[in-house]
C-alpha cells in the first residue's frame, strides 16, 4: 500500500525555492521509494498564478508532498518523465487530494510539464 515517510520541512531561499531540512519519501504500490533528499532545493508546484484560485498555491494544500517529490525528480531526471508525472498523481491521490482535482493536476504536468 503506498504511504509516505516524513514530513516537508524546508527554509525558504531566494524567489520561490526551498531548501528541504529532511528526507521525506513517497512509496508506490509497486513498492519503489521516491526519495528527496535532504538539502534539496524545491520551487513546489509549477502552478501559473493565474489558476492559484482553482487549486491552490505551490506550498499549500494536500498535494505539497507529492510536488516537493516530483520537484526533485524533475531536476535530476534519473526516472522516465511519464513514470514521474504517473508517481506524482499517485502520490497526490495517496495524500488525500481528491480523484478529480488529481487528474486535473496530472493532465497538466503530463501535457505541459518538463518532459526528458
Amino acid at each position: 500500500m503506498a504511504s509516505f515517510s516524513g514530513e516537508v520541512l524546508a527554509r525558504w531561499l531566494e524567489k520561490r525555492e526551498m531548501e528541504l531540512l529532511q528526507q521525506t519519501s513517497f512509496t508506490d504500490d509497486n513498492g519503489h521509494e521516491w526519495i528527496a533528499p535532504k538539502g534539496a532545493i524545491v520551487d513546489g508546484a509549477s502552478i501559473p498564478r493565474l489558476f492559484w484560485f482553482l487549486v491552490g498555491s505551490p506550498f499549500v494544500g494536500k498535494y505539497r508532498r507529492a510536488s516537493v517529490i516530483h520537484d526533485v525528480y524533475c531536476k535530476t531526471k534519473s526516472i522516465a518523465h511519464k513514470q514521474v508525472h504517473k508517481m506524482f498523481y499517485n502520490a497526490m491521490r495517496c495524500d488525500g487530494v481528491g480523484r478529480i482535482k488529481a487528474k486535473t493536476m496530472y493532465l497538466a504536468v503530463k501535457l505541459g510539464g518538463p518532459k526528458w
